[in-house]
């Protein structure tokens, strides 16, 4: 019985030990998405052609080390004037096991306008909330990417994101 007992504790010591080497909070994040903006809402100012104040959203998919592909939901506000100006984004990605986390991405676009092509857009990243998994995950890092045309309902966005975790 004492034999069963110390190998019932070493093997719950030794799965404690290495699901916390797996967790979220010892890994930096290299990852990919790709949306489709599917509402977007905004309000033209009248100070400049094109100047315009909204919110968008959309769905995707978001890509983690080329073989871990995940259900991204994308909510942003914005202040463009041609497509360029701030921007504050949030990425929600939602695991299969339920796990989710929430990027909030503060940055610019630049490079658009009605004769222009695929703007750019680079941003600070920081993790603002986490569940499941990533339950008090903390990271941050840059996010760059394109669009495919200024924002509008099915306009196409690609980015690229890197976070370190700072756990």
């Amino acid at each position: 019985m004492l034999k069963f007992l110390s190998l019932l504790l070493f093997i719950l010591f030794f799965s404690q030990a290495n699901s916390q080497q797996l967790t979220p909070q010892n890994i930096n994040l290299k990852f990919s998405i790709k949306y489709q903006i599917t509402k977007n809402n905004f309000l033209e100012v009248p100070d400049n052609p094109n100047h315009r104040i909204g919110t968008a959203s959309g769905t995707g998919i978001a890509l983690f080390n080329d073989s871990i592909s995940v259900t991204v939901n994308s909510y942003f506000i914005y202040d463009y004037t041609e497509g360029n100006g701030q921007f504050t984004d949030y990425y929600v990605f939602t695991f299969e096991n339920g796990s989710s986390f929430t990027v909030q991405a503060q940055g610019t676009s630049q490079g658009s306008g009605p004769n222009a092509s695929n703007p750019l857009f680079q941003a600070s990243t920081i993790i603002t909330a986490g569940t499941g998994d990533f339950l008090n995950f903390k990271a941050s890092g840059v996010m760059s990417g394109n669009r495919n045309t200024m924002v509008e309902n099915n306009a196409v966005v690609k980015l690229s994101f890197d976070m370190k975790s700072s756990n």
